[in-house]
């Protein structure tokens, strides 16, 4: 259970590191590239700390570990460890910590290892109220992380803004002040929520939620993705002195009035259709900065996101929200519907009447938060890859892969066409389910029992959870595909960017060397095991391969561990780790746009990727 969390590597001294969310750091010693090792003897214990993200300074031969309070309100922690030497193997040894602000999300030190990045997440926290810290970025400097004592904190604030500015400026938010009102006074679940102390030190910073980061080429700007904000918030950061926020840009919605979707969940099969007054918010998890000839631009992987807190969830069913006929649902009390989202919930109805959208400000209009308006049919994820240019004025988007990773998925995997598999398929009496509460053994019980949402046949032959091969357009109506990492680097001679999908496990690897039209190279699926075998079948014989592969890390040549470019996934949920290197063209032409800081660009049309090496689960599962 997210037993590879976060993943880093060291390229000098090969070894590999990945934090669990149980609070474990495992090493994993990559020296013989075709057989990896976990050397538990050297397993750093956190006590239960949930990490969060994991990062290697190999010149300082230190590592940076994130990890979160008890609760995702209070202050988290930076530890600060040594990284294993090649010459002297020995277990990572504490070199002390940093302070940052609640739940630091993502850490990330620039190209020289003198500054380091912290997202603060800031999650609400609901109990018997709300409780909202200000998500925030720390950007700690030291010449020396050994000493983590001298190391000076800078903060950005995100708090410049009002709610107003904010959505004048594409930026998405979840529970805006006025909609905090219509919830606590007017909705539905006013006797059973307790806003009031969030809404009398509301700031608009308490709906910005960093969570994602990436340093221009020159470490002279830093990129801070705020997922459930559909925006990406850009930080000025100079050599001396203090860093700033220069602007937030919202990233856009997906009109599928002119862009296929599938969002019919129960025909199981694959069928992309438009719908007019449709959108969708793009919601990326991991951004990925890349200069290409001068020019800074961010990929960008669309997984979608969402919030809720006690009786307040944002994302709701479509038939909760609105009827057959158009009007409001009786759900929705006072709020009032515009002609044109009642026109496209009607035709949405008769296909996917439980499409998940939002009730967050994209879609609602709370100005009068005794009567607000439901202006806009707005889902979830962007259902691939955007990306776009760095300006002086903010972000400009420059490509986004529309239709394609939903179609393309479907034509390679038809078997894992948005389908689902993750945490809530573990066998019965498995590892997960002896060390789970009764809430989640339920759950369990119920995925692993056939006349439930069980499988008759788990791939064994016996019943139990069912393969991902039986759960084809489960996800259909909520994000589809949900790709959730995106990596960039130089291989074969080209710009190659590598995305993978949550739920499924296929990778998605792009030319992207002419940064305007990038071309989708080929597909790969993680887990082939699991179109036939259940999640616990495959893990048991070790065919499992990567499931929720949220981590990725890009090698080129030179700090590769086969010393040829290639990519290391890390499937948080099923423990596992692999790595895949790229099989060149024999033969290539020139390109008329080169990659990063290369000249002589190739095309690699021939390009693929050949896994060196069997997955491997982590001892201590």
């Amino acid at each position: 259970m997210g037993a590879a969390e976060q993943v880093a590597y060291d390229h000098v001294q090969k070894y590999a590191y990945a934090v669990s969310e149980q609070g474990v750091l495992n090493v994993i010693d990559w020296d013989n590239v075709t057989n990896p090792q976990v050397l538990s003897s050297l397993a750093y214990d956190f006590a239960g700390a949930k990490l969060t993200d994991i990062e290697i300074c190999t010149s300082q031969g230190v590592m940076f570990i994130g990890a979160g309070a008890a609760d995702t309100v209070s202050d988290g922690t930076v530890h600060i460890l040594s990284t294993v030497q090649r010459s002297s193997p020995t277990k990572p040894v504490s070199q002390g910590t940093l302070v940052t602000g609640p739940l630091p999300d993502m850490i990330l030190p620039n190209s020289d290892c003198t500054k380091l990045a912290v997202a603060n997440e800031g999650e609400g926290e609901y109990g018997s109220s709300l409780v909202d810290p200000e998500g925030s970025v720390m950007i700690f400097q030291s010449a020396d992380w050994s000493n983590p004592s001298s190391a000076s904190k800078s903060t950005v604030a995100l708090s410049g803004y009002t709610d107003s500015e904010l959505m004048g400026m594409g930026v998405h938010l979840p529970l805006p002040l006025d909609a905090m009102v219509y919830f606590d006074d007017y909705s539905k679940w006013k006797d059973d929520l307790n806003f009031s102390t969030a809404r009398t030190t509301y700031s608009s910073a308490m709906n910005l939620e960093p969570e994602y980061l990436s340093w221009s080429a020159d470490d002279s700007t830093l990129f801070v993705n705020l997922q459930e904000n559909n925006a990406v918030a850009i930080i000025d950061v100079p050599a001396s002195g203090s860093p700033t926020l220069t602007t937030i840009s919202g990233l856009g919605l997906k009109d599928h009035g002119t862009i296929p979707i599938d969002v019919n969940a129960g025909d199981k099969a694959c069928v992309q259709a438009t719908y007019t007054g449709l959108k969708a918010l793009r919601q990326p998890d991991a951004i990925q900065a890349v200069e290409v000839d001068g020019k800074t631009y961010v990929l960008t992987a669309n997984e979608g996101d969402d919030k809720g807190y006690g009786d307040f969830e944002e994302k709701l069913k479509l038939k909760d929200v609105l009827n057959s006929d158009g009007s409001v649902d009786s759900d929705m009390e006072h709020m009032t519907v515009s002609s044109s989202a009642a026109s496209t919930a009607m035709a949405l109805f008769a296909v996917a009447d439980s499409l998940r959208i939002t009730v967050g400000s994209a879609a609602i209009n709370y100005t009068n938060s005794s009567a607000p308006e439901i202006q806009d049919i707005v889902a979830f994820g962007g259902r691939g890859v955007s990306i776009y240019e760095h300006t002086t004025s903010g972000l400009t988007l420059s490509w986004d892969s529309g239709a394609e990773v939903e179609r393309e998925q479907c034509a390679h995997y038809a078997w894992a066409h948005n389908a689902i598999q993750d945490e809530e398929f573990a066998p019965v009496n498995g590892h997960l389910y002896m060390a789970a509460g009764s809430k989640l053994r339920g759950t369990l019980d119920e995925m692993n029992d056939p006349s439930q949402d069980g499988c008759a046949d788990a791939g064994d032959g016996q019943p139990g959870a069912c393969p991902l091969g039986q759960m084809v357009d489960d996800r259909s109506a909520k994000d589809g595909p949900g790709v959730e990492a995106i990596v960039a680097g130089k291989a074969c001679g080209s710009l190659v960017a590598v995305t993978a999908t949550e739920k499924q496990g296929t990778a998605f690897v792009y030319d992207i060397s002419n940064i305007a039209s990038p071309s989708l190279l080929f597909v790969k699926h993680l887990s082939p095991a699991s179109e036939m075998k259940s999640p616990g079948v495959a893990y048991a014989d070790r065919s499992l391969g990567e499931i929720d592969p949220e981590a990725m890390i890009f090698l080129e040549d030179a700090h590769s561990p086969s010393g040829k470019a290639g990519v290391m996934f890390a499937g948080a949920w099923s423990g596992t780790m692999s790595f895949w290197e790229f099989e060149c063209p024999t033969t290539t032409t020139t390109s008329t746009a080169g990659p990063v800081d290369t000249s002589g660009a190739r095309e690699v049309s021939a390009l693929s990727l050949s896994v060196l090496l069997f997955v491997f689960s982590f001892a201590r599962l």
